[in-house]
């Protein structure tokens, strides 16, 4: 993987300044590159590159790369699956290379800005198109990886990889962005449509970006197909099959050692047992949580089956605050996702033995696999109850309670929870992913927002798969995706995800959602398409909780001091933005805990 960089300005070709300030860009992504870095300095554009090789490790990969005609100059972060055969189709033009770069650039000879239509896999691109006197940038599906712009004091145009990248050219001011704030609150990460600094914006997930004469044009390249397949379950499992198999195959791709993240689920089972086929000598890793949240039991029966060689990582108690202010130090954005140190742990691990590893991050969204999906099925069965008699069924619950009539009291809590959420879409927004509430969060900041993830597609509130994609599009880009590209990178290593490919994604979101959730069962068509390759106790296992033991966490004596240091000092520039009182209210050792601690270390580091 690697890091991209540029600044476009009138007549910056002899400017020293833009040279020192491309070059400190290019430095302060080394982690994102450690094998090579080139720069490439146009009349009106500078491109500056960090590479981390992983297919043509030779000199021919070397970036910023130039077309056959000399007039396109790309940067390209990511990978293209099935970039040989797009080769093959372009005999006309003269490559030089074996590389992905390359086939990106005769495609956009061809194709020009209709480009990311005809590209599969993970990717963030610039390029400097001389003739046109234009940047063309594009940014993959699902936000796998990433692109912040900003418009620099002197009307420059500024692009990177990491907002880090963008500061270190000292053109941007750093202020942060009340709304995201608000967002992480709600939520516990950034949302993916914006950044956490007020001057500095993030290219959403399937658009692309024109800048060319002071002007920037942004536009939206793909979304989701609309009309949900008329297709038959035995039918459905073999075109799942078919997809799940040459996703691997072609991602398993990589002239470097690969890898397998093995958490002792459904997703990175099955993904393992296919990868095992392709990689005989196979290493997996996994993380071993302490007490009822360990999975390692499960993934050692997967490593057993197909022989991989199998590590597993673990973190000492003493370890967790040290780890935490560390990731957090080296993150530009804060982010409460508790496996953030996980990740950080087990990616430390990875780098020693590999530089791709593969991970089955979107099966749950992809497939069905959270047990909200299940809820919300049964919110499409039952239908809604009336809001206005809301606070009846509240009375009837309570008096049923009183005299011991649980029946009773069964009925009018179910009547209260539909009411509540009288659809999909609402449980979703209201219930789903939320940490404080809007009101809890109006409370700690002292500015008022109400920011919402915006969806680009129809919120059909009797479709179960509308749900699915609004996780699709919202946490995993927003979350997921952040904290594998940051953390992966901070341990120079690339991070797969065979899930995300975009024909696997296309068939799945219009696949009828009984094949994948009934109120029994998660993932049915995953189970039925894979579960002969998987082991009893994986596929009989309950689901495991989202998250980890964040009580245990906050009660570690290292971590109490640390909370206490922060959360009740009135000094801590977290209370810049949030009320201390109503932070002193939140210090409950549980998740809202914990989102505050994440942001106040976070804000202390930056």
């Amino acid at each position: 993987m690697c890091g991209i960089s540029g600044i476009v300005k009138n007549n910056i070709i002899n400017d020293d300044f833009y040279r020192k300030s491309l070059k400190d860009m290019t430095n302060s992504m080394i982690h994102r590159g450690p094998d090579d870095e080139g720069h490439e300095y146009f009349q009106n554009c500078f491109l500056g590159f960090r590479r981390l090789a992983i297919v043509d490790l030779s000199k021919d990969g070397h970036q910023p790369m130039y077309s056959d005609t000399k007039n396109e100059c790309i940067v390209f972060n990511g990978e293209i699956y099935g970039y040989r055969d797009l080769k093959k189709e372009m005999p006309e033009y003269p490559f030089k290379s074996n590389t992905d770069t390359e086939v990106i650039l005769s495609l956009y000879q061809k194709y020009s800005d209709d480009l990311p239509k005809h590209l599969n896999g993970m990717f963030s691109i610039a390029i400097w198109d001389e003739e046109k006197q234009q940047l063309f940038c594009a940014r993959d599906r699902f936000g796998e990886k990433p692109f912040y712009y900003a418009i620099g004091k002197n009307g420059e145009f500024i692009f990177a990889s990491e907002i880090k990248a963008i500061l270190a050219t000292g053109l941007v001011d750093a202020e942060l962005n009340d709304e995201a704030i608000f967002h992480f609150l709600r939520h516990m990460y950034v949302d993916s449509q914006q950044s956490i600094y007020k001057n500095i914006k993030t290219l959403a997930p399937a658009h692309q970006l024109v800048y060319k004469n002071g002007e920037i044009e942004i536009s939206e390249y793909w979304n989701f197909p609309k009309e949900e397949l008329q297709i038959s379950e035995e039918d459905a499992i073999v075109k799942f099959k078919s997809l799940v198999e040459g996703s691997v195959e072609k991602q398993l791709i990589a002239d470097v050692k690969v890898g397998a993240f093995l958490s002792g689920g459904l997703d990175s089972g099955t993904l393992v047992a296919l990868s095992s086929q392709h990689h005989p000598n196979l290493t997996t890793l996994g993380f071993e949580y302490q007490g009822e949240w360990n999975e390692m039991p499960e993934a050692r029966s997967i490593s057993q089956k197909y022989n991989v060689n199998h590590l597993e990582v673990s973190l000492k108690d003493e370890e967790i605050p040290k780890i935490l202010i560390e990731v957090l130090k080296k993150l530009d954005e804060p982010l409460a996702d508790t496996a953030i140190l996980a990740t950080y742990t087990i990616c430390k691990e990875a780098a020693k033995n590999m530089t791709v590893v593969i991970t089955g991050n979107a099966g749950d969204e992809l497939f069905g696999g959270y047990k909200w999906y299940q809820k919300e099925k049964e919110i499409l069965d039952k239908g809604k109850a009336s809001k206005a008699l809301l606070p009846l069924y509240k009375v009837g619950s309570t008096i049923s309670e009183k005299v011991g009539f649980l029946k009773g009291q069964d009925y009018f809590l179910d009547k209260v929870f539909r009411a509540k959420f009288p659809d999909i879409i609402s449980y979703q927004t209201e219930k789903v992913h939320n940490n404080f509430t809007k009101k809890e969060t109006d409370l700690l900041l002292k500015s008022s927002s109400d920011y919402q993830h915006s969806y680009k597609f129809t919120m059909d509130k009797t479709n179960l798969n509308i749900a699915m994609k609004m996780d699709l599009t919202n946490i995993v880009p927003g979350d997921y995706m952040v904290k594998d590209d940051r953390i992966a990178m901070m341990h120079s290593i690339e991070l797969r995800t065979p899930f995300l490919d975009k024909d696997l994604v296309e068939f799945c979101s219009v696949l009828p959602a009984k094949y994948k959730v009934d109120a029994q069962q998660t993932k049915i068509i995953l189970r039925k398409a894979f579960g002969t390759l998987l082991t009893e106790n994986i596929l009989n296992k309950k689901k495991q909780g989202f998250g980890a033991p964040v009580e245990k966490w906050l009660k570690i004596p290292a971590m109490e001091e640390l909370s206490s240091k922060i959360l009740k000092n009135p000094a801590s520039k977290i209370f810049n933005k949030l009320d201390f009182l109503q932070v002193q209210k939140n210090l409950n050792y549980n998740y809202k805990h914990w989102s505050l601690l994440v942001l106040g270390i976070w804000m202390e580091e930056h």
